[in-house]
């Protein structure tokens, strides 16, 4: 939905806090209200050729979807957001809203598995050549580049090995020839990391792992930048994605907690580390945070 204006002085939990809720539109009640529906009704014809009200079919929207994407859209800077039923279909959608056939797409070499097969089974379907790169080339990706190179896919940290990636060097680069940059920003979370400030177009997470957080729903979300929008809203209306009312009220359950929850993963995180570097069988540690980590 539409980006939304926040003071300089609302610090990040803040915003975690108040963002997507409209209690004076609501009756005072903090929260969104959890609406189910399919059909809407029009107060008369002219309205509904005009589209003149803010919600025409429940796939297309309803105040709970809306909450949770203005949430997102304001935390992450954002030009829109869309939710996805997984962190891979958002992966998916992402990558559809700016690739066609005949393109060339670069795919960090550490991103998530299901990521792989998604780009290794369903893109060459579409005539879509996909090219994996070393996450450590940085801004030297653009020597991978081709003429027909449309869009670089990033993951910082990297799946499982945990590289990091000078995000601001490759979207730089791919600037420089038009294409389109995305990352998976699942780890870090926009509570952490803000991929559209360091030149992204398409930031993407499983909001399943962080948002949610509690093991007990599947969502994705894809935030846009003023350049990538137009795209991937009309995709994401073409495809029919919708996501239910319920998972999008325990998502935005989720979010308001994000922070502090994240805060204890690092300090369980960093604990459980203490103890492996006193284990012999412990060869090495990959983790960002630590000042050895390469």
């Amino acid at each position: 939905m539409t980006k939304k204006s926040t003071p300089a002085a609302f610090k990040a939990d803040t915003v975690l806090t108040h963002t997507g809720r409209k209690p004076r539109e609501f009756h005072g009640f903090v929260n969104p209200p959890v609406v189910h529906a399919s059909t809407i009704l029009f107060p008369d014809t002219a309205t509904m050729e005009t589209g003149g009200q803010p919600y025409v079919y429940g796939r297309r929207g309803t105040p709970t979807t809306e909450a949770l994407e203005n949430a997102l859209t304001e935390i992450e800077g954002a030009a829109g957001t869309k939710l996805a039923n997984s962190g891979l279909n958002a992966i998916a959608l992402a990558c559809l809203s700016c690739l066609k056939s005949g393109d060339h797409v670069l795919i960090a070499d550490t991103s998530y598995g299901p990521t792989r097969h998604f780009a290794d089974t369903v893109l060459p379907k579409y005539n879509i050549a996909v090219e994996y790169y070393d996450p450590a080339l940085a801004g030297d990706v653009k020597t991978l580049f081709k003429t027909n190179t449309a869009a670089v896919f990033t993951e910082a940290p990297g799946s499982l090995t945990f590289e990091m990636q000078d995000i601001p060097a490759i979207a730089a680069a791919a600037r420089s020839i038009g294409a389109t940059v995305l990352m998976d920003n699942t780890w870090a979370s926009p509570r952490y990391c803000k991929p559209l400030e360091l030149g992204v177009d398409l930031s993407i997470q499983a909001g399943t792992k962080y948002v949610v957080g509690h093991s007990d729903v599947m969502l994705g979300a894809i935030s846009a930048s003023e350049k990538a929008w137009p795209a991937l809203d009309a995709l994401h209306g073409a495809m029919g994605v919708h996501v239910a009312p319920d998972d999008v009220y325990l998502a935005l359950r989720g979010l308001r907690t994000l922070s502090v929850r994240l805060e204890r993963h690092m300090k369980n995180t960093l604990a459980v580390i203490d103890w492996l570097k006193t284990r012999e069988e412990v060869a090495a540690i990959r983790y960002p945070a630590l000042e050895t980590d390469p």
